[in-house]
């Protein structure tokens, strides 16, 4: 496999394995599993979980993922997620998006720190 060398907010350097690869979504059909699949090399299963999961064991595979689909991202490596990217399908409008208003915020449990009705949080 594959490593990953970073440098902390310490600017000390840190390596780390490929990290998992989580697609957040109840179903995913087989065409598009497939498809990922052809592209990537990648076998994403949800055995365990309602999302998907893979564990890539090269970069140029999660490049291919990247550009296969358009995906929104979070990568986390904490007690909770250890070298985890999500990915979450963004279906072309996200990526459109520059804020959003206070009452999208709350509906979409956003904390909105005091911000008023008519206020904008960027995206």
């Amino acid at each position: 496999m594959e490593t990953i060398t970073r440098i902390n907010g310490n600017g000390q350097p840190y390596t780390v394995d490929m990290p998992k690869v989580v697609i957040l979504t109840d179903e995913i059909n087989d065409v598009a599993l497939k498809h990922i699949e052809d592209n990537t090399g990648l076998h994403f299963t949800n055995e365990h979980t309602r999302n998907y999961e893979a564990q890539p064991t090269t970069a140029a595979q999660i490049t291919a993922l990247i550009l296969t689909y358009n995906f929104k991202t979070q990568y986390y490596n904490n007690w909770d997620a250890k070298n985890t990217l999500f990915l979450k399908f963004d279906h072309h409008v996200g990526f459109k998006v520059d804020s959003i208003c206070v009452s999208c915020c709350e509906h979409n449990h956003i904390p909105t720190h005091g911000l008023e009705a008519d206020d904008r949080l960027a995206c």
